[in-house]
Formats: C-alpha cells, sequence, structure tokens
C-alpha cells in the first residue's frame, strides 16, 4: 500500500510540474550584477530576484549560490551556479542550463528538477536529480520520444559518467537511455524510482544503485554490454502485462525487461508485482540476504543465489539452469517452489545445481504421514547442500530427503511412537521396538539414580532389536528410545 501512495504522490507531482509549461509564458531575462546568493536582491541587476517567468544570465567571473527554493525558466551564460545544502532549483525551459556554465550541484541534499526535455538535461553529477516531465507526448496517437541520448546538453557523442549522491527520479513521461558509450555508468547512491509511464533503458552503459530501485514504469537492459548493480531491493509494481507497448502504442507498462546475456546483482529483496521479461541468458544474482517475491510469479532464465535469501513465492526458470551457493529458506506452509520450464530448442536438460545450504521451516501445521513437498523441479538434480536444516516431526515420523531424485521432501512413518520392550536371558538383555513402522529411533542409556535430562548413546542402530549385557556389580541402567 505504502508503495501505491507513492508512486500515485509522483505521479501527481510529475503532472503539477508539467503543468508550468503548457501556459506559454515569455520568460523576462535577468542579469547577474555580482557573486552572491541567488535570494540575495544585491546579486541581480536591478534588484530582482529571477523566478518562475524569467530567465537567469549569469555571466564570468560571477558565482551565484542557490541557496533557498528556486523556481527558473532557465540559467544561460559562462558563469557559475552552485548549489547550497538543502536548496532546490527547479527548471522550466528549454534549454535549461547553458552548456558553457559551470554548473555545481553535489551539495547535501540540494535537489535539481528538469520540467523540459530531459535530452537537455545537463550531464554532471548531483546531490538529488529529478526528470519531471517528458520526452515525448502521452496524447494519442503518442509520438515517439525524442533522441534517448538523454545528458548530452547537445552533444549526442559525449559519455555519461554521473554520480547521484542521493536520490533520482524519474517522472511524467520520461525515457532515460543510461549512457551512450559502452561501459559507463550512471551511479546512485541513494533510491531511484522510475515513475508510472516512464522507461530507464541501461542498455549500453551500466546502472549502479547502491539503495532500492522502486519501478512504477519499465527497467530494462537489452545487449548486455555490462553489469547492473542493485545494493538495496527492487520493487516492481503495476499491473501483470508479458511485455512492454510500442512506443508509438501508449505508455510503458509496468516491469522489467532483463534482456539477454545481461547480469543484475540484487543485494536486497525483489518483490515483483509488475511483469519481468528476459531471454536466453538473461541471470540474476541474489548475492546479498532478503526474500524473492510478489504477486506474480517470477519467470526468468537464469538464477543464482549466492546470499542469504528466503522464497517467499514461487519462481519458474525457462532457458537455463538455477545454482544454490548460499543459504535458501524456504516455508512448508506455502507451495512456493522453483520450476525449470525446457524451452524450445533447449531440450529438457535443465539442472538445478544444489550447494550452499537449505533451511526448511513450517510455520502452519504439522505435517502428515505421507505429505511430499516439491520444492524444486527439473529434469537434472546435480550436487549437494552442504547442510539441510529440517523442522522437527510428531513421534513416529521421519523425513524422507528425495531432494537429488525428483527435488522433493516426503514425510515417512506412522504418527504416534514406538514402544519398547525388554527380554532378559541370564545376563542378556534384548530392547526391542517395531523399526519397520517407526524408522530412525536408536536406544540411549543412563545411569543417574534420578532420571535427569543426561543420555549417553549405546552404540546401538536404528534396526531393533539392541542386544547388552546385565552386570550385577555395575549400577541399574536406564533405557529409552530417541529419534534426533
Amino acid at each position: 500500500m505504502k508503495t501505491k501512495v507513492l508512486f500515485k504522490a509522483l505521479s501527481i507531482l510529475g503532472i503539477s510540474l508539467s503543468a508550468l509549461l503548457c501556459q506559454g509564458q515569455t520568460f523576462t531575462l535577468i542579469t547577474a550584477a555580482a557573486s552572491g546568493n541567488w535570494s540575495d536582491p544585491n546579486t541581480w541587476i536591478g534588484g530582482i530576484v529571477p523566478g518562475v517567468t524569467n530567465t537567469a544570465e549569469v555571466d564570468s567571473p560571477f558565482e551565484v549560490t542557490v541557496d533557498t527554493n528556486i523556481t527558473v525558466g532557465n540559467i544561460i551564460s559562462d558563469g557559475t551556479v552552485t548549489m547550497g545544502t538543502n536548496s532546490t532549483l527547479v527548471l522550466l525551459n528549454d534549454p535549461m542550463i547553458d552548456p558553457s556554465l559551470t554548473f555545481n550541484a553535489t551539495a547535501t541534499n540540494s535537489t535539481v528538477i528538469y520540467t523540459g526535455n530531459p535530452f537537455n538535461a545537463r550531464p554532471c553529477d548531483y546531490y538529488n536529480l529529478w526528470l519531471a516531465n517528458t520526452n515525448w507526448t502521452p496524447i494519442p496517437p503518442y509520438d515517439t520520444f525524442e533522441d534517448f541520448n538523454n545528458f548530452t546538453a547537445g552533444g549526442v557523442t559525449e559519455p555519461t559518467p554521473m554520480t547521484i549522491y542521493g536520490d533520482m527520479k524519474v517522472l511524467g513521461f520520461v525515457k532515460v537511455e543510461g549512457a551512450n558509450v559502452p561501459g559507463v555508468a550512471i551511479t546512485i547512491y541513494g533510491n531511484l524510482t522510475v515513475g508510472t509511464g516512464c522507461g530507464w533503458d541501461t542498455s549500453v552503459g551500466n546502472l549502479i544503485v547502491q539503495s532500492n530501485v522502486y519501478v512504477g514504469g519499465w527497467l530494462e537492459d537489452l545487449n548486455g554490454t555490462g553489469s547492473n548493480y542493485i545494493g538495496g531491493n527492487l520493487v516492481i509494481t503495476g499491473t501483470n502485462k508479458a511485455w512492454m507497448q510500442a512506443y508509438k502504442g501508449g505508455q510503458y507498462t509496468n516491469g522489467w525487461n532483463m534482456g539477454d546475456n545481461t547480469n543484475w546483482i540484487i543485494m536486497g529483496s525483489l518483490t515483483n508485482d509488475g511483469a519481468v521479461y528476459a531471454t536466453n541468458w538473461g541471470t540474476m544474482w541474489f548475492d546479498g540476504s532478503g526474500s524473492i517475491g510478489g504477486s506474480n510469479t517470477l519467470v526468468v532464465p537464469y538464477l543464482t543465489i549466492n546470499g542469504n535469501y528466503t522464497l517467499a513465492d514461487s519462481i519458474v526458470l525457462t532457458t537455463n539452469n538455477a545454482n544454490f551457493n548460499g543459504t535458501l529458506t524456504v516455508d512448508l506452509a506455502n507451495t512456493n517452489n522453483i520450476t525449470l520450464v525446457p524451452y524450445a530448442g533447449v531440450g529438457t536438460t535443465l539442472t538445478n545445481y544444489f550447494g550452499g545450504s537449505l533451511v526448511v521451516i513450517d510455520t502452519g501445521a504439522p505435517p502428515s504421514p505421507g505429505k511430499v513437498y516439491n520444492l524444486f523441479s527439473a529434469a537434472n538434480y546435480t550436487g549437494t547442500f552442504t547442510s539441510v536444516t529440517l523442522p522437527g516431526l510428531p513421534a513416529g515420523l521421519s523425513w524422507v530427503n528425495d531432494l537429488l531424485i525428483n527435488g522433493s521432501l516426503v514425510v515417512g512413518g506412522t504418527p504416534g511412537g514406538p514402544v519398547l520392550t525388554g527380554l532378559r536371558s541370564g545376563s542378556q538383555l534384548t530392547l526391542s521396538w517395531n523399526s519397520s513402522t517407526y524408522p530412525g529411533y536408536s536406544v540411549l542409556a543412563q545411569t543417574n539414580r534420578s532420571l535427569g535430562s543426561t543420555w549417553s548413546g549405546t552404540g546401538s542402530g536404528t534396526t531393533s532389536p539392541y542386544t547388552t549385557t546385565i552386570n550385577p556389580a555395575n549400577p541399574a541402567v536406564f533405557y529409552r528410545l530417541y529419534h534426533p
């Protein structure tokens, strides 16, 4: 619910900012008279502080510091504009910042909001950056997007390495092309929000987000020239559609196109309430900790879990294998599993590669005899979990591990518990129980005159009977059956 409210609020804000461009106003020029704070009338000729209806001209060698929340048409000339701490600069007109201007935008908690065509957004480092209008026409028949190489400031061959030290938000109807030179990254230390109707294309460069990614529109990587990294959670909202609409056919749907031969490293949780699409070698690497789930089944080609993850919903892998190297937690109270579906042209050779640790918990009713839990489904299984932790069972029941046979765990045995009977013949004592009905039990002993909690192994096996020699010179011995 909180995520839906977030995207609703961001969409409304994007629309309100876009409305400023529809008023057809003329921007009056105001020129800086000296260096100083933007809000200081002494900084500007005529003592008029530039605002919503103005173009600000800052000539060299003057430096103007944005010290408050400012909305202005655009900024021109060859001086310097510096964002101050906790300040906000909203730019309305195109071109928004003159390429000849020196622009410093990394002050703590400062925010720059471009409401014009993001193609003209300034390529530089920021603290918080918002693109809050459009580079296409969101009115039927939906004109095509303009040039996707954003942040070029007029030079489409210019690489776009950028660092966003806070958050980045894409609102309205915007498509962002992450870079126009292979391997060049946009690094975001805060959160990335891709609003409804927007897209983020990282096909050429790399996307590095150290915190969370919220996708209300579309996220994609189509050519796999590099790896993408999400240091927090990835949350995909919206309706379930298998594929985005064509640019001429409407807005972006809600989802994530991993692409072909791409790598996506996720350090937090994945919540899929939208659509996820990938082909061939599109791979998710879960290298941190969290959960994998959402309201829609996750259908992807390839999955590797290196971290500590809980399977919150079912996963379907379509073209390649599953690798488990970290710790995977599964709850028997849910019916979730990981299924490998043969893909056309690949055949039925898909394999689950077991490794790492498997932790099975049960937050529901106790398992019943004969119950089968299909945790994995594939044509082949190989490897082994270094450890398998299973929940306790009622007396008389035991686990049958068929993970390498068919990916399942089975509850064996009969409810209740075996009865231990003794038969003495001379100095020999024979202890018996129904070990075929109640497998897995062994005999423990203790010599305390009053029974305590310390029991010792007797060397007993798990098959009845157990025979021991009685020595009258020794203290009394008490016996019991034990099931680990």
